[in-house]
Formats: structure tokens, C-alpha cells, sequence
């Protein structure tokens, strides 16, 4: 006694390409970046870098200064909705490009940075790219 077995059409599937390019849809690629548990994960951390002592003090306290800014500035960036980043940054901080136009010093308390670990009277009166005001 074998039951028959009832004639279901065969079913094929295939994959059709998304119509967007993977590099051309920001949402796309923020999807496909996503951590496993949902959560999108969190810029990488700036790594510190050994001094030679090729480098003259000026040169390390602009530089540690300039991470610290960028790392601040993503950090901000990251935690802002992504389709308004930079309209919702410039509202309450002003441009990027103004932000790294002003002194360090007022960068720093604009940006509410700690510049503790940096001789900012070695940075008097200089913007972000090192030319004075």
C-alpha cells in the first residue's frame, strides 16, 4: 500500500543581481556592514604611533592634536542619522572645514575635546594644518 504521490511542478530558483550596485547605495553597503548582533560597528580607533626622535615637538603635538580632532569629529558623525550628518553637524558645531580653520585651542573647546595630554603652548595660535593665524 503506497500512497501516491500527487505531480507538483518542479520549482527553480535563481538569483537576479540587485538593479543597484553595491558601491552606489550608501544604505547597501551600511546593510552589508552591519555587525552580526544588529549593531553597526564603531570606527576604528586611532592607533598611537611610536615617536623617532626625527619628529620635533611641534610636529608630535600637531599631530596628536589632529587625531584627536578627526576621532572626535567621526565619532560625532558616526552617532548622527546618516542621511543628515553633515547638516545636523554643522548646525550645532559649524563646518568641518571651520572647525579645522579655527586655533586648536577653540577647536578643542568647541569640539568639547581634553587636550590634557598635549602642550597646547607649543600649538599657540595655529590652526589644524600647522599655519599660523
Amino acid at each position: 500500500m503506497n500512497p501516491e504521490k500527487p505531480n507538483r511542478p518542479k520549482v527553480s530558483i535563481t538569483e537576479h543581481p540587485s538593479h543597484v550596485p553595491l558601491s552606489k547605495s550608501k544604505k547597501l553597503v551600511a546593510i552589508a556592514n552591519k555587525h552580526p548582533t544588529g549593531l553597526s560597528q564603531s570606527p576604528p580607533a586611532v592607533k598611537a604611533e611610536l615617536s623617532t626622535g626625527l619628529k620635533s615637538e611641534f610636529e608630535l603635538a600637531l599631530h596628536h592634536a589632529q587625531q584627536l580632532i578627526d576621532t572626535r569629529i567621526n565619532d560625532i558623525m558616526h552617532s548622527l542619522p546618516q542621511g543628515k550628518r553633515n547638516k545636523l553637524f554643522s548646525f550645532r558645531f559649524g563646518s568641518v572645514e571651520a572647525i579645522k580653520a579655527l586655533e586648536l585651542t577653540t577647536a578643542f573647546k568647541k569640539l568639547d575635546l581634553n587636550a590634557q595630554h598635549i602642550n597646547l603652548r607649543v600649538l599657540k595660535s595655529v590652526n589644524y594644518h600647522g599655519d599660523s593665524l
